[in-house]
C-alpha cells in the first residue's frame, strides 16, 4: 500500500469501459449455462431440474481471469453440479437489489453469495457456511500509506458507498450508534464491489465498504487502495435460497458438508 501509483489515465479509462460493456452485456440478455457459458434468451425460470443461479460479479465469486471463469463461488458450483448431477444455469449480476427480488418471486432459486446476516436470514433460507470472509472500508492511501479514516470515531459525518441492499448497511448502522455520531450512507444500485473499488482508486467516491477478499484482488490492480480498518468481524459467507425451497437447502448443505472435508475444497481456498 505505500508504493505510490503511478496515473495511468489512458489505461483505466480503457478498463472502465470494458467493466460497463461487461456488466451491460450480462444485464441485458442474460444466462450462462455451466456447460458452454452462452447467452440464453430469457432469465431464471428454467425447466426441470435446472437450478438458476444468480452469482455475484467479482473476483471472488464468479471473474474472468485471462480467458478462464473462476471464482469461489463459481468452482464449488460447478463441483456441486458435477457431485449432485444437478444442472445449473449461471446469471451473473451485478445489481444486488434486483437479484433478491427476483430470488423472492422464484426467479432464481440462489444467490450466491452473501453474508450471513439477520437481514437476510430473515427473508431466505440460507446454507451452512460456504468460506470466511469481512465487510472492510476501502479508501484511498496517499504516497506515503497514510489514510483519512483510521478508526470508527473517522467516521464521523462521512459518507460510505454500499450496494443496494448489502448487509454492509446495518453494520455502518451499528457504528454509527457506537460512535455516538451520523455516518451517511450511499446506495449505488448498478455497481458491484469491484466498480466501487474502482471508483475509490481513481477518486470518484471517498469511501467504501465491501468483502475484503475483493478489496485483496483489487488492491493488486491499484496498490494505493487500503482495506486497513475491517467493518465487520469475520463473518460467514452463505448461499440464499426462497424461504419455500426447504428440498435444495438441505441438499446443498448434504453436499457442502461433505465436500467441504474435501482435498478440492481445500484447493479451491487455496487458489483465491
Amino acid at each position: 500500500m505505500k508504493n505510490q501509483l503511478r496515473p495511468r489515465h489512458g489505461q483505466t479509462a480503457i478498463y472502465i469501459v470494458l467493466l460497463i460493456a461487461v456488466c451491460i452485456l450480462m444485464s441485458v440478455s442474460k444466462r450462462c449455462s455451466s456447460s458452454g457459458h452462452l447467452p440464453a434468451i430469457s432469465q431464471g425460470n428454467s425447466s426441470g431440474d435446472t437450478i438458476d443461479v444468480a452469482i455475484m460479479y467479482g473476483p471472488t465469486s464468479y471473474y474472468l481471469y485471462d480467458d478462464t471463469l473462476g471464482g469461489i463461488n463459481f468452482d464449488l458450483l460447478l463441483n456441486f453440479e458435477k457431485d449432485t448431477h444437478t444442472p445449473i444455469k449461471f446469471w451473473p449480476v451485478v445489481n444486488l437489489h434486483d437479484a433478491l427480488e427476483r430470488l423472492e418471486n422464484n426467479t432464481y432459486d440462489m444467490i450466491a453469495s452473501l453474508p450471513a446476516d439477520n437481514s437476510v436470514k430473515q427473508r431466505f433460507l440460507t446454507s451452512r457456511s460456504v468460506f470466511l470472509d469481512r465487510l472492510a472500508l476501502i479508501q484511498l492511501a496517499d504516497s506515503t500509506g497514510a489514510t483519512e479514516v483510521t478508526s470508527a470515531l473517522d467516521l464521523a459525518g462521512k459518507t460510505v458507498h454500499i450496494q443496494e441492499d448489502s448487509p454492509a448497511a446495518a453494520r455502518i448502522e451499528n457504528l454509527s450508534h457506537e460512535i455516538g455520531d451520523s455516518i451517511h450512507i450511499k446506495t449505488e444500485t448498478d455497481l458491484s464491489e469491484e466498480y466501487l473499488c474502482m471508483m475509490v482508486a481513481i477518486g470518484k467516491i471517498p469511501l467504501a465498504v465491501v468483502n475484503e477478499k475483493t478489496a485483496i484482488r483489487m488492491q493488486r490492480q491499484y496498490p494505493r487502495l487500503s482495506f486497513d480498518n475491517p467493518v465487520s468481524f469475520t463473518q460467514f459467507q452463505v448461499w440464499i435460497l426462497p424461504k419455500s425451497d426447504t428440498i435444495l437447502l438441505n441438499k446443498t448443505n448434504s453436499w457442502l458438508e461433505n465436500f467441504q472435508s474435501s482435498e478440492s475444497y481445500r484447493r479451491i481456498m487455496d487458489k483465491y
